[in-house]
């Protein structure tokens, strides 16, 4: 699988992620981050830097989906019901 096509699904796991905790999805900051993120994936993603970008998708994907706010963890505590103080 190419760099760029696992960074593009961590970008909508991100999406994902903000959306199932109830934050705002999108917004100007982020949008330049994902994209100067994928534009430099994109760029190493041919010739002798293809390990590389491939090794920094897989990270970024990783650390989406392990992250405090993931949308596995989302989807986790959507199973539960919350405890009565």
């Amino acid at each position: 699988m190419r760099a760029t096509t696992v960074m593009l699904l961590a970008i909508g796991a991100l999406i994902l992620a903000h959306w199932a905790n109830s934050e705002p999805a999108v917004n100007a900051k982020m949008v330049i981050e994902l994209t100067f993120a994928l534009i430099v994936i994109a760029a190493l993603d041919q010739g002798q830097t293809e390990p590389v970008a491939k090794g920094f998708a897989w990270l970024f994907l990783v650390a989406v989906l392990l992250s405090n706010k993931s949308v596995l963890t989302a989807l986790g505590k959507a199973g539960t019901t919350p405890k009565a103080a």
